[in-house]
């Protein structure tokens, strides 16, 4: 791929404007129309703001098999998702570049031997809640027929936030732009160069999110070409999402990140931890009295109860308390909700096994002393730079293990793994059943109750709770 669509790196803004390209990948030097093989695609992860679908996304394993492999880039950051919350700006201008790849996959790849009729959606991150979204967006109906989302869901508190209109405003004032109104503001924005305009967003990274909030996905006002109309909660709840097949999944440390990437070390972290969960858990912006309490709340619910004093660095209880409420509790319920209202099977997988590398590897120059993070379930299937030449004999069993249920997925519906039993998720409103990878050697069936401590988060006086609950009365 020639370009990345633009974004902010520690060193400055690298891509171009000029950056919606697609990526074919073929397992023949000849394909033909005559070839129908299953398709399966992959939406790069960042936070809606950073890297591109050659970032992490090597086609190397999967061109092993007998599939056709896409990547796509889509428009970030101030580029793919400002919104003033109205019809000026409506917003996810990212979700509608990666409809419109799957338009032009439903149009094209039978020139390149698969299958309009059989295309796997995956995705990373935010990429894993781009493709939940696709499954909630009148233009993404009936463009792809299964999907994958790994560490990342509709429902993750960070993928739908609200007060995107606030975003838009707080980066008006800084450019000097009149923001009464959002045609001034959107009149104003055009006259900044696009370089400039990314280089004055805010930073992707937890710490420094800190001074400003982050660009993400919006219910847009309804209007023709609308991506998302209604908050996917609501429409979980009334059983307007698309039939087909679903999986998620998460890493078992997924908030490793988090801790790793905001703060020098983990202790710095904890001096910070008062400033920083209020930004993670979304309170950021309440009174100082009520944030107060509420992370009071928290601190005694992780710490405390394993028999710790607030002021202990206890970092896997850190670690667990950011997967859960980045990641878990967004997927405990989202896998629940949508079997319950589907009658395509919906699956569920906790990622716990560590090989010879972590994503991490990616940023950090030693991540031994980490274990299994955000993004490390992709270096299976996926190539990545951090990869080596010859793989440990596990982590070959391993990859081994991913392609089975991943070709398997794309071929049956299901994800089915020689001599293992993945059941789905039934839909009950306690226990959520999922199939657990420890190791090559060590998967199997679990049933977890509350994943992400969904019960004790969902009764904090957040916003979010608030904004789900007052969704739930209305219907």
């Amino acid at each position: 791929m020639k370009y990345s669509c633009m974004y902010l790196t520690n060193t400055g803004v690298i891509g171009d404007e000029d950056c919606l390209y697609i990526n074919v990948h073929v397992p023949r030097e000849k394909p033909t129309p005559s070839d129908n093989l299953n398709v399966i695609v992959h939406i790069h992860g960042g936070g809606f703001a950073i890297w591109d679908a050659n970032f992490y996304a090597g086609e190397k394993y999967l061109m092993d098999e007998d599939v056709i492999f896409v990547t796509m880039n889509y428009r970030l950051g101030i580029f793919g998702f400002l919104s003033t919350e109205d019809l000026i700006i409506p917003g996810n201008n990212g979700m509608k570049d990666q409809a419109l790849a799957l338009v032009w996959i439903q149009k094209n790849i039978k020139y390149f031997g698969g299958n309009p009729g059989s295309v796997t959606i995956t995705g990373m991150s935010a990429g894993g809640a781009s493709v939940h979204l696709h499954y909630f967006s009148p233009l993404s109906r009936g463009l792809f027929h299964r999907g994958v989302s790994q560490s990342g869901t509709a429902l993750d508190s960070w993928v739908v936030p609200g007060s995107q209109l606030k975003v838009a405003n707080q980066l008006g004032e800084k450019l000097g732009c009149p923001t009464e109104t959002s045609t001034e503001l959107r009149d104003c924005l055009r006259t900044r160069s696009a370089k400039y305009l990314v280089s004055s967003s805010p930073s992707l990274l937890i710490g420094g999110a800190i001074n400003g909030l982050m660009f993400s996905p919006v219910v847009e006002k309804v209007h023709e070409g609308a991506f998302l109309t209604e908050h996917p909660y609501k429409l979980l709840l009334e059983g307007n999402v698309a039939d087909v097949p679903w999986i998620s999944g998460t890493n078992e440390g997924e908030g490793a990140f988090a801790i790793y990437l905001s703060s020098p070390s983990p202790s710095d972290f904890f001096k910070n931890f008062d400033l920083i969960i209020p930004r993670i858990a979304g309170y950021h912006d309440i009174d100082d009295e009520q944030k107060e309490a509420i992370t009071n709340k928290i601190k005694d619910f992780y710490f405390n109860q394993h028999g710790h004093s607030h002021g202990h660095e206890d970092i896997g209880s850190l670690i667990q308390l950011i997967t859960d409420k980045m990641f878990l509790s967004g997927a405990d319920r989202s896998a629940k909700l949508q079997a319950k209202v589907n009658k395509s099977p919906v699956y569920s997988y906790i990622f716990g096994y560590r090989g010879q590398h972590s994503f991490m590897d990616h940023f950090l120059p030693n991540t031994d002393h980490i274990g299994t993070s955000h993004g490390d379930d992709v270096l299976y299937y996926l190539h990545t730079a951090i990869a080596e030449k010859k793989l440990s004999e596990p982590d070959e069993q391993m990859k081994s293990v991913f392609m089975h249920w991943l070709t398997n997925y794309a071929e049956t519906d299901e994800p089915k793994i020689e001599g293992k039993q993945w059941k789905a998720v039934s839909g009950d409103d306690i226990v959520l059943e999922y199939l657990y990878f420890g190791g090559p050697d060590e998967i199997h069936s679990e049933v977890g109750e509350g994943l992400g401590a969904t019960a004790f988060w969902s009764k904090l006086p957040l916003k979010e709770n608030e904004g789900l609950k007052k969704l739930k009365d209305e219907l």
